[in-house]
């Protein structure tokens, strides 16, 4: 099976439950995704719950929560042609006094057209997706849910 990831971390001064509130929201997404039209969950945000997200470029995804442990981490994925799509969202508590907590938003690819995915798709994530990281963490902090 082919794959494709990529990861980005940054560092936040937003509590776990701060950034749990715009994670759970999920639309108000676009509002530090900037990558995103809108997005709607049918449902609670818990395990199996399916939603549809509308990208500034490209067609309609559906998606499903896959795993989601509130205020530490929740992954959803994207079934594309062959292809599965991963995005794995976690905040990371310091390990030692002095540092600061993280997030982390991570994007795999899994299938036999990953590497094409991953060439078109991939690339507009990396171009985007720390700085919708910095935003989350701005928003978190400041508690605002719109911008």
């Amino acid at each position: 099976m082919f794959k494709w990831s990529y990861s980005q971390t940054v560092e936040t001064n937003a509590t776990p439950e701060q950034i749990w509130t715009l994670w759970e929201d999920v639309e108000s997404w676009p509002s530090w995704d900037k990558d995103l039209k809108w997005v709607k969950l049918n449902g609670p945000f818990k395990v199996g719950t399916k939603g549809t997200m509308k990208p500034t470029e490209g067609p309609k995804i559906n998606f499903e929560l896959i795993e989601v442990k509130q205020n530490k981490l929740f992954t959803d994925r994207a079934k594309l042609p062959l292809t599965t799509m991963d995005f794995y969202h976690i905040y990371k508590q310091p390990e030692k006094i002095g540092q600061k907590a993280t997030i982390q938003h991570k994007v795999e690819m899994n299938g036999f057209l990953a590497p094409i995915f991953g060439y078109f798709v991939g690339k507009k994530i990396m171009l985007h997706l720390k700085q919708a990281m910095l935003d989350l963490s701005t928003q978190a902090v400041e508690n605002k849910k719109f911008t």
